[in-house]
């Protein structure tokens, strides 16, 4: 009764942050990575929303174990469950994740029906997941902004349908801990559920409550708490894994809560959805922050003592945050590199570990010491490469008190080699001008921002940019030791991005549309 399951929505939920665009490769990655966490709960994708998605689903389902893989489908549109049939049948075990819309905001927005055929919908919906797998997940979306005597029978409905797990959302981040005791003793007290269904929540982090309604509703009864890595997610986020996870580890022992995650484990992938999708996190941010086991020693406020003061409540090793810093040195021969890389979760073939470690050799030409992060970004780049339309071939900028800033730019586009030049206000900005007009692509620039990946003066220079093209927006990220280079790198990133979703239909988690159909 104590056990606590983890339904980790990165995948599914945490990409809706702004701009987050993941290759098929890196969310099999960061799959990988979420299965040696330890989550309980995968949620893997809405495959019914794009090709791109459906062939995710269908790769991590096939290539990742352990995990309950979960999909979503909308109770709108029967056809979302036999594509998501298709997509996750190689899985070893299966959720499909459905909901309905409860408050009168949310219900009247996106189904415009009453909260009566809404009740129909989701009992028919439960019905058809049901024929696919047991285990049927049912959300009632913004929940806590809905009437009781509307929600009560849903919930009643769904436990008599055959939902194995019913799934409170705070969609709009509206509730307070308070709102989820009262509705949470309403339920147990009036639907009689609690012994043949898991109870779950779903925050949003909108006030900065996600982690403590999450908990409150720990403490009601609830066994499975929906959270994202960093919290990442639409708006504010969502619950973060990390926070809830230390919270239940270091409070919950005496109430017997517990959860199967590798808590050494947590570091390492918070440090990859960073990478991954170029979202950075302020210093001060609990468990995984810069900050986070920083404290001066001096307190003369409080006594003259020298040593630490008894302040950590974990310790940062048990998070998997180590003292020490793993790297490579100049003189690393190929199986050195090798181990380092499969180290790092990464799964390459003979051709493409060759092309890396000749990457990295070139890498460590310019620095002495190539840290573990200067590898993520050198390996990660490169399975980019493959698939892009835009290609960095040379870049020359010259720049100073004196000259008019100008670059010198050669591309690969489909296939082809072109090259130009053009002046800007800076070294930066002529660069950029100068790959947008030979791509003819002119985003609009929304944020840059420059931090260095390692310590040292050697360190390479990450770059992170968001760009926003008809109404779309893409996080975009690159590395180099050199800034102007990292930059330019990090635009062609962007606008490969952009070449990729722009044509892409969008589809609505809510609304009844048609949608798209596998080719098989």
């Amino acid at each position: 009764m104590g056990h606590i399951q983890i339904f980790e929505t990165t995948l599914r939920d945490g990409i809706k942050s702004p701009g987050t665009i993941l290759t098929v490769e890196e969310k099999v990655r960061l799959a990988k990575q979420l299965a040696r966490l330890g989550v309980d709960v995968l949620e893997i994708g809405f495959p019914a929303a794009s090709e791109e998605q459906y062939g995710a689903v269908e790769r991590i389902a096939r290539e990742v174990r352990g995990p309950v893989m979960a999909v979503l489908a909308r109770a709108t549109n029967p056809r979302d469950f036999e594509i998501a049939a298709r997509a996750f049948k190689d899985a070893e075990r299966k959720r499909i994740h459905t909901f309905v819309p409860v408050s009168r905001q949310y219900r009247e927005h996106f189904l415009k029906k009453s909260a009566e055929e809404a009740l129909e919908l989701a009992v028919s919906a439960i019905k058809m997941a049901k024929d696919i797998t047991s285990d049927v997940e049912f959300s009632l979306v913004d929940v806590f902004r809905g009437a009781p005597e509307e929600v009560i029978p849903l919930v009643k409905a769904a436990i008599q349908s055959g939902a194995t797990s019913i799934n409170l959302a705070d969609t709009v981040g509206y509730t307070t801990p308070a709102d989820i005791h009262q509705l949470f003793g309403k339920l147990k007290e009036e639907t009689g559920g609690s012994d043949k269904v898991t109870f779950s929540i779903h925050c949003h982090n909108d006030l900065g409550l996600a982690v403590a309604n999450s908990l409150a509703a720990v403490m009601e009864g609830a066994r499975q708490v929906h959270c994202t890595v960093n919290g990442i997610g639409e708006r504010a986020g969502n619950t973060a894994l990390e926070e809830i996870v230390a919270a239940i580890n270091t409070r919950g022992s005496s109430a017997g809560w517990s959860t199967q995650i590798q808590l050494n484990q947590i570091y390492p992938t918070s440090r990859l959805v960073k990478r991954l999708t170029g979202i950075t996190m302020q210093p001060h941010k609990p468990i995984v922050g810069a900050n986070a086991f920083i404290c001066e020693t001096a307190v003369p406020q409080l006594a003259d003592a020298k040593e630490k003061p008894p302040y950590q409540i974990m310790s940062a090793e048990m998070l998997g945050i180590s003292s020490t810093v793993d790297f490579l040195t100049t003189d690393a021969g190929f199986d050195a590199f090798k181990t380092r890389v499969a180290e790092l979760g990464f799964e390459l073939d003979q051709e493409r570990l060759q092309q890396c470690y000749e990457d990295f050799q070139e890498l460590a030409n310019k620095k002495e010491i190539v840290f573990d992060a200067d590898l993520e970004f050198l390996v990660g780049a490169r399975a980019a490469m493959e698939s892009a339309r835009y290609r960095l071939l040379y870049l020359n900028v010259t720049a100073g008190s004196i000259s008019v800033p100008n670059a010198t730019v050669q591309l690969e586009v489909d296939g082809l080699i072109v090259q130009d030049a053009g002046f800007g206000h800076g070294p930066v900005d002529a660069a950029f001008k100068t790959i947008c007009k030979m791509t003819n692509r002119f985003p609009r620039l929304v944020r840059y921002e420059v931090n260095a990946v390692t310590p040292g003066t050697d360190a390479q220079g990450e770059v992170t940019l968001r760009l926003e093209e008809n109404g779309q927006l893409v996080n975009a990220r690159a590395a180099d030791t050199d800034i102007v280079l990292a930059s330019a790198k990090a635009l062609i990133d962007g606008l490969n991005k952009l070449e990729s979703v722009l044509d892409q239909p969008v589809i609505s988690e809510y609304t009844d549309v048609e949608s798209w159909m596998p080719r098989l």
